[in-house]
């Protein structure tokens, strides 16, 4: 009996699949179109072309999905009606968001307005109750106001309610008091409250990551079992069935359904342990990778191979608490829109044409002009270049729909397309140098790794312009994020804040939490199927000078704490804070803020082999030449296209040239040369000077 392992991506336009077999090493791939209205459709799809070639369910031992089912709702604003109870005196601080400033591109545009409320006004009310800092009750639960809050909320549509009090993750009690009434009230409403989706000090943060969970939650909720149950019916039965967390870690599907604002970055993880993989097996100490599918762009900065944590991310402009890789995400993908703004000029994005209808090239009744049909009129496609000639692009139909923008433009068809790909390639470009300059990061020292259906198509162009020296586009980049869907490990993180001087923290209380958080992560290993004996578990302290705004992360001991260990964790903390700023104050108490417990469990791994090697001749690859578009020269020259699978370690091209595989095209620009390594990947120099 053979033993797959499974990692299924699906995206806002393809749903990707790897098959790696643990005895004998060998791959097999599929991509087939998503579909929006029920993506398990797809993921169920991707398995029959799987089955097709002799893979039996019964063969299948592991499966990890990424989805970005979360992330694409909240890009595109579809997500469910969301309502909010929230501590009386309080209703301004979302509206508020923390007084939140416009970055990036928004700076410059004359039009810009704040992303709009998951929650608005009209569906939020305010609740009296009142708990203090040290979780003593000043002011009891208006279980009545819930009633009528919980009443009103439902007459209006309402699918979800988030429930957010004040000091409610020291003391959760009024929350949970609430949720049993709204469920009394309104027993089909879905209720996410902040106690439970971040307990952790600073109270907008904690408030629009409970409203974001609110607002996606039923939908990804409903995905997950949804996904569950047809996985079972098609008979893949496999105990080991999970899903890609933000965090870079998988999670049972059954557990991830309880946790869904923990898997709004998991397709784009799966990408960024892909990378991490890749830069450890090149030896790449500082990369970027820049994933551009259908519908986004996934930017995250790797430096020794490790990618960075955050407690802060922006979704679609709204704010998410949840611990996650520090991936930056943007509206920007090969169905990306194109339309004239209220200004009178081209805009690119962020809504997109998604899987249906799909560009306007695909043939699906799209009629709008996308990035994707602004590449077919530039050269980059062939009508028969996506999926192995299984799928066809119309240019009749690209034409039209670019045609019908250039004249509100006034501009000729190539004109205008070239302006689409120009304005998409600097919105990505802006939102690449932002990561690198957040980070103190000098791009020149960077490799950036292309990935997903637009990566390479754009990466080569915009990492010239960034001053950045090599492109590394892995052996099949379409299919990366599946991939790193099997590199990595099953990883729980426990959060829970409690505020205290270090020095006099009672040992004791550090230990009852700890042990509270080792609580939970118990019943999840038991819902997962996993020993305790098999977990990795790592203690951590967040803590922060008195009058300190941020706090930062050290290890505890592995075992309980005892009294001494509190000087032992504010060394650590002054070393770290010496390292990171420069400067410390080792004579200055340190406060206590949260506590964390991480989890992690191994699963078994997909291995990437060497490629054979070849004389440096990328002669035997060629099937042709394509008109491609030249942005320097603004003409079209006739570019050699080649077939990747073809190519050999060693093999080199000169650009301009377009390269061509199954799951996504490359393009070099005149100036630009590749060369395959010996994993396979494209190394490609981009011309950028230092």
């Amino acid at each position: 009996m053979s033993d797959w392992l499974i990692g299924i991506d699906t995206g806002g336009t393809f749903t990707d699949l790897v098959a790696f077999e643990a005895g004998t090493g060998e791959v097999r791939v599929a991509k087939v179109p998503s579909v929006p209205q029920d993506p398990s459709t797809a993921v169920a799809d991707a398995l029959a072309e799987l089955f097709k070639t002799g893979v039996k369910p019964i063969d299948v031992r592991l499966l990890a999905h990424g989805t970005t089912v979360g992330t694409n709702a909240l890009l595109e604003g579809k997500g469910v009606r969301a309502g909010l109870l929230i501590t009386k005196g309080f209703r301004a601080v979302y509206e508020a968001r923390s007084w939140s400033r416009p970055t990036g591109a928004d700076l410059v545009d004359t039009l810009y307005q704040k992303p709009r409320l998951l929650a608005p006004q009209k569906w939020t009310a305010e609740i009296a109750e009142r708990v203090n800092y040290a979780g003593e009750v000043l002011t009891p639960l208006d279980e009545a106001g819930v009633r009528s809050a919980a009443r009103m909320l439902k007459s209006q549509g309402v699918d979800s309610i988030a429930v957010c009090y004040l000091f409610s993750f020291v003391n959760p009690a009024h929350e949970e008091r609430t949720a049993a009434i709204i469920a009394e009230e309104a027993p089909d409403v879905r209720v996410s409250l902040s106690s439970r989706v971040l307990p952790v000090i600073r109270e907008y943060p904690r408030l629009s990551t409970t409203v974001v969970d609110a607002y996606v939650g039923p939908i990804i909720e409903r995905y997950l079992l949804r996904l569950v149950e047809r996985l079972q019916g098609i008979g893949v039965a496999t105990p080991q069935a999970y899903l890609m967390q933000s965090n870079g870690g998988l999670m049972r599907m059954t557990v991830g359904a309880r946790y869904p604002n923990q898997t709004l970055l998991s397709g784009p993880a799966g990408g960024v342990v892909a990378s991490i993989d890749l830069a450890g097996r090149t030896r790449a100490s500082h990369i970027v990778s820049f994933d551009m599918g259908g519908t986004s762009t996934d930017i995250c900065v790797i430096v020794d191979g490790r990618a960075e944590e955050t407690g802060e991310s922006r979704l679609g402009g709204q704010d998410v608490g949840t611990p996650a890789l520090q991936i930056r995400t943007l509206g920007a993908g090969g169905g990306a829109i194109a339309s004239v703004g209220r200004d009178g000029l081209l805009k690119v994005g962020p809504d997109s044409a998604g899987a249906v209808p799909g560009p306007a090239c695909y043939g699906r009744g799209g009629e709008l002009p996308t990035v994707t049909d602004a590449n077919l009129l530039l050269g980059v496609f062939g009508t028969d270049s996506l999926l192995g000639a299984r799928m066809s692009l119309d240019r009749d139909r690209a034409e039209r729909a670019v045609g019908t923008l250039a004249r509100q433009l006034n501009l000729d068809l190539t004109e205008t397309a070239a302006g689409i790909v120009r304005i998409v390639n600097n919105n990505m470009a802006i939102a690449l140098r932002l990561a690198l300059q957040e980070q103190g990061h000098d791009p020149r020292r960077f490799v950036l790794v292309a990935y997903g259906g637009g990566g390479p198509i754009h990466a080569p162009q915009i990492a010239s312009d960034l001053r950045i020296p090599r492109v590394l586009v892995p052996v099949r980049p379409g299919l990366n994020s599946a991939m790193g869907l099997l590199q990595t490990q099953v990883r729980h993180r426990y959060l829970k804040s409690s505020i205290g001087v270090l020095s006099s923290f009672p040992v004791e209380r550090m230990n009852r939490i700890f042990a509270d958080l080792l609580e939970q992560a118990r019943e999840d290993m038991r819902a997962e199927g996993f020993p305790e004996s098999e977990a990795v578990v790592t203690r951590q302290v967040d803590l922060r000078y008195l009058h300190q705004g941020y706090q930062l992360t050290v290890e505890s001991p592995a075992r309980e704490v005892a009294p001494d260990d509190r000087q032992e964790l504010k060394r650590r903390f002054d070393a770290l804070h010496l390292r990171l700023y420069g400067q410390n104050a080792e004579r200055e108490e340190a406060e206590v803020v949260t506590f964390r417990l991480l989890v992690e469990l191994a699963v078994p791994k997909l291995q990437v082999g060497e490629v054979p090697s070849g004389d440096a001749d990328a002669t035997r690859a060629r099937k042709g030449t394509r008109a491609l578009y030249d942005y320097g020269s603004k003409r079209f020259a006739d570019a050699p296209v080649y077939q990747r699978e073809k190519l050999l370690a060693g093999d080199r091209i000169e650009g301009p040239a377009i390269v061509e595989q199954f799951d996504a095209t490359t393009v070099l620009a005149a100036g630009q040369r590749a060369q395959v390594d010996g994993f396979g990947n494209l190394v490609i120099e981009t011309g950028a000077l230092p």
